[in-house]
């Protein structure tokens, strides 16, 4: 027995894109850079990260550049041909939860002061229906 999942955060490096196969299903597609290491030794790799279907199309309004995600899914790999012939592969995510940040309140601020907060994170799956 195996088990697949991978989870991990990052800023988001492009707008969510969604493609449609020629039988009409929707590939949402965006990447996620993730830091390892600090100081000198800190490495950022480049997270592909795939939804599809439904779910894409809901999702890709609120997938914006820069934003932090978490996301959590089983790794892939996928592999193709270039131009020149030869072999190349990707590090894949196939996204089966994503956390964005929370919306604001429309909330008027409160009269006294509060002890600043760390940013909250909401589970997306709670604000849309898939």
């Amino acid at each position: 027995m195996s088990i697949n999942v991978m989870t991990f955060s990052g800023n988001v490096g492009q707008d969510m894109e969604v493609r449609h196969t020629p039988n009409g299903k929707a590939i949402g597609q965006f990447s996620v850079a993730v830091k390892q290491g600090y100081g000198e030794n800190e490495k950022t790799s480049w997270v592909t990260c795939k939804m599809f279907n439904d779910r894409a199309e809901k999702v890709s309004a609120y997938v914006l550049k820069g934003m932090l995600v978490t996301v959590t899914g089983m790794l892939s790999v996928d592999e193709w041909e270039n131009k020149e012939g030869h072999k190349m592969k990707t590090v894949c995510c196939l996204v089966n939860d994503l956390q964005l940040p929370r919306k604001a309140d429309n909330q008027q601020a409160p009269q006294t002061p509060q002890a600043p907060q760390a940013p909250q994170q909401d589970n997306f799956d709670d604000d849309i229906p898939f």
